[in-house]
């Protein structure tokens, strides 16, 4: 079973599990009403990595476990879209997202069903110009939203911030100016642009180091390596030689156990199509049997039993 993850979801979700980033993203973009419903110091992160039944793959950025009332329970369910071109299926995706939180939420607590509140974070270079509005999708809004309707996400498009909100922002200026060059053509030259401002400069070095370290590893899978290097990045916040290695040290290391985990998971995945292999072929067992014991989709397995038939 494997989930689907890219550098920009990895660095979303870095940042935003960070609590404190959370209280400023959700304070600054959620809607007045539902921040006057919710306590965000009461925020509790969730675990929000599901696979659907039918076998889809799905990867929820970042979920946070709140309280509207005291008997009403819900969540916050931030989410980075990182394509240059903007989706128009999106409110079917958030849908399909909100659907397997619920049936988690039910699982593990049963009772009512929990409010989620859907933020959508775009840094694609395009424009956005789709809605937000669930019921605006189908041929007749009105008629859909009779019958069908979801609340609004509240899109956050980085690509329309203004550098006062991007560069000079007191808590996740960092994250968004990361996420804003990575849109660009060339991302190294964009974010070397960027600490040319002496504002965006002066701030990102009194971010603390690990949040510092946290986006040039971002930054270092989304660079053109043919054309600069990990020495290149760690030069452009490094005060001299010493601090220069220290910080190459440092993503180093952090790249490192990112290749360790991602081999430990591979060879997870390998064991368990062996084991799967010799469930259907040696013993015979049925595929639903063989799902439940291997942790593998129905549609993976039948890739399989196409493979070896």
């Amino acid at each position: 079973m494997s989930v689907r993850k890219t550098p920009h979801d990895d660095f979303f979700y870095k940042v935003m599990s960070r609590k404190e980033q959370a209280m400023t993203f959700f304070q600054r973009y959620l809607p007045k009403e539902v921040l006057d419903r919710i306590c965000l110091e009461r925020l509790e992160l969730a675990e929000s990595k599901h696979l659907s039944d039918e076998g889809v793959n799905l990867y929820n950025d970042v979920l946070y476990r709140c309280a509207f009332t005291q008997e009403q329970q819900g969540y916050l369910f931030a989410m980075c879209e990182h394509q240059s071109t903007p989706k128009a299926q999106m409110p079917l995706r958030l849908l399909k997202y909100n659907v397997a939180t619920i049936e988690k939420h039910l699982k593990q607590n049963g009772g009512t069903f929990p409010i989620i509140v859907n933020i959508v974070l775009y840094h694609g270079h395009r424009p956005w110009k789709y809605s937000t509005q669930f019921a605006d999708y189908y041929a007749d809004p009105a008629l859909g939203r009779k019958f069908l309707n979801m609340a609004p996400f509240t899109l956050v498009n980085v690509s329309s911030l203004s550098p006062e909100d991007t560069r000079r922002d007191s808590a996740l200026g960092f994250c968004f100016e990361a996420l804003r060059c990575t849109s660009c053509q060339d991302p190294y030259e964009a974010f070397a642009s960027a600490l040319q401002d002496d504002v965006f400069k002066n701030y990102f070095n009194k971010v603390p180091k690990e949040l510092r370290t946290l986006t040039l590893i971002y930054l270092v899978h989304c660079i053109d390596r043919s054309k600069h290097s990990m020495e290149d990045l760690a030069k452009l916040v490094s005060y001299n030689s010493q601090d220069k290695t220290e910080i190459m040290t440092s993503i180093a290391q952090a790249i490192r156990q990112e290749g360790i985990q991602q081999g430990m998971q591979q060879g997870i995945q390998t064991r368990n199509l062996e084991i799967a292999r010799n469930m259907l072929f040696e013993l015979h067992l049925d595929v639903e049997t063989v799902s439940k014991a291997t942790g593998l989709t129905k549609k993976e397995l039948k890739k399989l039993h196409q493979k070896i038939s």
